[in-house]
């Protein structure tokens, strides 16, 4: 799983300049509790508090500065060492911060819907079944213009399709790698999913998902999802039969 923060903002050396808002807003909705920025690796939580505290400017300009960070906003000016804001607790999940002039996401597919859809799917994974690692998955399918996600226990299955007009593709994700996810989609302005060649399998993909301001990508899982189509009725015949006495006394 990879997370990278997409900031717009303005090269500036080794280092950049950009808006103090849209980096809190980021960080904020990140998963990640480590970030790298400029080589730099910090803790995410304790990076969001310090931004947040400093005043000066709406601008703020990060530029590596001695084997430190130097963070520029206004008249403050402070030095941020590596490994900053970590402790021994600190969990080892990683999002990375990319700045460039512009970040435009072109949306398919509705932040709220994608994240309802999700929401409704997880459930029917199968959790803790080592023995059937691809039901813990969520099968994400592009085909005939619709996105299909499904989720499958062995003994109940959730399949949700939404429009989706932009080629085909299919991953399968862990249940677990969606942690987070749904909630930072339901605060997203805008949402992509896409497809890209890789994964772990020969000829697979990796799922990706583009905001405003952050980029998820995940691998898809090795293994094949089960054909539940044959599972699903084609005609509903439905016979009723009653006894006249009973129906009337009903």
């Amino acid at each position: 799983f990879v997370e990278q923060l997409n900031i717009v903002g303005k090269r500036s050396g080794k280092g950049f300049v950009a808006h103090k808002a849209m980096l809190v807003s980021a960080l904020a909705r990140a998963l990640a509790d480590r970030v790298m920025l400029l080589d730099f690796t910090l803790g995410r939580k304790g990076l969001l508090g310090y931004l947040k505290a400093l005043g000066g400017s709406n601008i703020v300009k990060v530029i590596p500065d001695n084997k430190r960070l130097k963070v520029i906003c206004g008249s403050n000016t402070s030095l941020i060492a590596d490994n900053e804001f970590i402790g021994e607790k600190t969990p080892l999940t990683l999002c990375e911060v990319r700045v460039s002039p512009k970040n435009s996401v072109n949306p398919n597919v509705g932040g709220l819907e994608l994240a309802d859809a999700l929401a409704r799917v997880l459930p029917f994974t199968a959790k803790d079944d080592e023995a059937r690692p691809v039901l813990a998955c969520v099968n994400f399918v592009a085909k005939d213009g619709k996105l299909t996600l499904v989720g499958a226990d062995g003994f109940r299955l959730a399949i949700i399709a939404l429009d989706y007009d932009d080629g085909e593709g299919q991953a399968l994700i862990n249940r677990d790698d969606f942690r987070g996810i749904v909630n930072a989609l339901k605060v997203a302005k805008r949402a992509r999913v896409s497809f890209e060649a890789g994964g772990e399998t020969i000829g697979g993909y990796s799922l990706i998902i583009d905001t405003e301001l952050i980029r998820y990508k995940w691998g898809s899982v090795n293994g094949d999802y089960p054909d539940y189509g044959k599972l699903i009725p084609t005609e509903f015949n439905t016979i009723a039969h009653f006894d006249t006495i009973e129906a009337i006394k009903a």
